[in-house]
């Protein structure tokens, strides 16, 4: 049982028990100066990104080892020109015990690298998950697929189930969506998941068949996350495996922009989460997207929905003057509940102004945040702005009523400033 820190804080004691548990507990007797090991644990990680002076450090004070390589092997990274040496240990990570994010790259947009790599380059790494103790984050990225699964490689990976239920959060970067039956089988093999990022290197959508509840993932996830894509991807696939399964334990959800043909399924598998969703975030490319978006109600029954993120919900145009659409009013409108406390605006810059006999409906859209009881819980409307020039004055005085009552944090891409 890990004793209390002597500074009562608790994550801090927590880093301090797992660094105490790893080879050498006889250095935090001597530590300089008499500090707690605490204190030099708070001062060492200002330098968590300089290389050159933890390194030195290292050399300076041995007690100081450990704090240091926290740090300094914080991330190792496999690819496919790595490889171990005869003994199995790997010469550019001699601590892979104080490794916490694990990033296995392949080749798949390097075709150069393709040609030349064994497709076994997974194995050794597979053959040696049992010394990276302390991963808990796995980023995968290039990784193809059907030139992995039914490999000695993969075979070996899958049967790691030490180092696999360590896995808290995952991220696929450069994945195929393609076949989508290999994505639902490596999300299934992290029993103690929590979080997905999931960015797509191309979506090629071909016809699959196979019994979507025959993948369960584990109970604990609950934060999908797919807004770092470039471009529309097709996420029907997710939501129909998620209702197919009455998977309801995420909380979190952050999309990119939704192709209008997923909308159904995303409605429908919102409706079966429920109350359960508590933070959600979307980006619309025009005011159409928004429009469809309303009509397809996607949010109705979110009714535990505390955080909410929309981006291109207002547009901010080169002259720094803003539009709202009627159809970015009728969106807040049709939000259920009153549990919403957080509210994120980022504003999305677009060189083509909305015809003038359109009115914007900016003025609606500050009154209701201010005023309506659906909103009493709202304590914060943050706007954030893609240029840092006045535009944030000119916001501010956009949303007099959430001004008047303190809601408003107006932010740009490099400052904050609170009105």
């Amino acid at each position: 049982m890990a004793t209390p820190g002597i500074l009562g804080l608790n994550a801090l004691d927590a880093r301090h028990q797992h660094l105490l548990a790893l080879d050498s507990y006889k250095n935090f007797n001597s530590l300089p100066c008499g500090l707690p090991a605490e204190l030099w644990s708070i001062i060492l990680d200002h330098l968590y990104d300089n290389k050159r002076t933890l390194l030195s450090c290292l050399l300076a004070c041995r007690a100081w080892g450990d704090f240091c390589r926290y740090h300094l092997y914080e991330l190792f990274t496999w690819s496919t020109v790595n490889k171990f040496d005869e003994d199995g240990c790997s010469t550019f990570h001699p601590y892979p015990h104080y490794a916490r994010r694990l990033a296995i790259s392949g080749s798949l947009l390097d075709d150069d690298v393709a040609e030349d790599s064994n497709i076994e380059w997974l194995l050794p790494l597979a053959q040696h998950l049992d010394q990276f103790v302390s991963v808990t984050h796995l980023e995968v990225d290039s990784m193809d697929w059907d030139d992995i699964f039914g490999t000695h490689a993969w075979d070996k990976f899958t049967s790691a189930k030490g180092f696999l239920s360590q896995i808290t959060c995952l991220d696929f970067c450069n994945i195929p969506l393609h076949p989508f039956q290999h994505i639902l089988e490596s999300i299934c093999l992290f029993p103690s998941l929590e979080k997905l990022d999931y960015l797509p290197s191309h979506v090629d959508l071909g016809e699959e068949i196979f019994d979507l509840q025959s993948y369960t993932p584990s109970s604990s996830w609950h934060a999908f996350s797919t807004e770092h894509s470039p471009l529309q991807l097709p996420t029907i696939g997710f939501w129909t495996w998620f209702s197919a399964i009455e998977f309801t334990s995420l909380q979190t959800i952050r999309l990119d922009s939704v192709p209008t043909s997923d909308l159904p399924s995303l409605s429908s598998y919102l409706r079966l989460l429920g109350g359960v969703l508590k933070n959600f975030r979307i980006r619309f490319i025009t005011p159409h997207d928004v429009y469809e978006f309303v009509e397809s109600n996607v949010l109705a029954n979110s009714t535990g929905l505390q955080r909410l993120e929309l981006v291109g919900f207002i547009r901010q145009y080169p002259n720094d003057q803003f539009w709202a659409g009627e159809e970015s009013f009728n969106l807040l409108t049709m939000l259920p509940g009153t549990s919403l406390s957080g509210l994120d605006i980022l504003l999305d810059g677009t060189p083509h102004r909305i015809a003038d006999s359109v009115p914007s409906r900016l003025a609606a859209v500050d009154e209701i945040l201010a005023t309506s009881e659906k909103f009493s819980a709202l304590n914060n409307v943050h706007l954030h702005l893609g240029r840092c020039n006045k535009a944030n004055q000119e916001i501010s005085k956009a949303f007099p009523s959430c001004q008047k009552k303190g809601l408003i944090t107006v932010s740009t891409s490099n400052q904050v400033s609170v009105t």
